[in-house]
């Protein structure tokens, strides 16, 4: 069974001391957008009475589709020794559907970011993660592929390989409340892409979301924060359907997984391996992509299309 690593969504985010060094970056994201035809809405949100600072969204379209989103806003911070408050204006940036196994749109998704990076990196303005969407795409049906949280983290409550879950093509890891979501360090799920995409192949996703906390707490060492994040699943290819029950079974009789346990039940004779390095590839691009990389790698493609024809 043929299955692949992908990054379906990215999140960045720029910091400034000032409103105009913040609101000049702006400009110029925005006048990049103009440049590639690229639609743009923007939404205010009301004043915040208490800190007296104001939201603002932008969402970019490609074919009525949204490709990109914007926010722009503040926040202050005390320093508690010394009573001195810092305000920090930031600029947030989120590239989602990454990968929809749509060419054209996937193409124009994927060129608005690596074009973003490349701007950002031309003109030194740093920038750094904010959220990830790491997957694993695997061209099976949806009731053959079992994925487990095998490296719970305290604190956290799971659902159990057999609880009833709310919807029949997805299967929540995680069980966090709605309005909670966005606070968590990370969260995962498995669905049906195909259904959701409306392909006509099967395809599943396994999809781990890294989320703001997750970057402030893994700074230091992005990657290595990754893998081990990646390591606490177990997303296994079973498509005998008694042979999954008994693993879900098992699963379930273990209030804790341990190396040896997880051996004799041979997990990992099922699983399906992320490839780190299509992650560590894709991120060091992100941080090292100039704009004379992107012409180059668009004159190729020019000249591969002429060749072709």
């Amino acid at each position: 069974m043929r299955y692949q690593t992908t990054i379906d969504t990215v999140g960045i985010q720029i910091d400034a001391v000032n409103e105009m060094n913040r609101n000049m970056m702006l400009e110029g994201i925005l006048a990049l957008y103009k440049r590639e035809n690229l639609y743009i809405t923007i939404k205010d949100y009301p004043l915040n009475q208490h800190s007296n600072f104001y939201i603002r969204e932008y969402h970019i379209y490609a074919h009525n589709i949204v490709v990109a989103s914007i926010k722009t806003g503040s926040f202050s911070i005390k320093d508690t020794l010394t009573n001195v408050v810092t305000t920090t204006y930031y600029i947030s940036l989120e590239f989602a559907g990454l990968m929809r196994y749509n060419q054209i749109l996937d193409q124009i998704t994927n060129s608005t970011l690596f074009k973003t990076c490349a701007y950002l990196n031309n003109n030194l303005i740093t920038f750094k993660l904010t959220g990830l969407d790491v997957c694993i795409d695997l061209y099976t049906k949806f009731n053959n592929i079992l994925a487990l949280c095998t490296k719970k983290t305290p604190k956290t409550v799971y659902w159990a390989a057999y609880e009833k879950q709310v919807y029949t093509s997805t299967t929540y890891i995680e069980k966090i409340k709605h309005n909670k979501l966005q606070q968590a360090v990370q969260r995962a799920y498995l669905y049906d892409k195909a259904f959701k995409e409306g392909l006509e192949y099967n395809l599943t996703r396994f999809e781990m979301k890294l989320q703001p906390k997750f970057f402030n707490k893994n700074r230091e060492n992005v990657i290595s924060g990754i893998m081990n994040s990646l390591d606490k699943y177990h997303v296994m290819y079973v498509p005998n359907k008694k042979e999954k029950q008994h693993l879900m079974r098992e699963y379930d009789n273990h209030s804790i997984l341990r190396q040896r346990d997880i051996k004799k039940l041979k997990f990992d004779s099922y699983r399906c391996h992320p490839d780190v390095a299509v992650v560590v590839g894709f991120i060091n691009r992100m941080f090292i992509v100039k704009e004379d990389d992107i012409k180059e790698n668009q004159c190729h493609l020019w000249h591969n299309k002429l060749l072709r024809s």
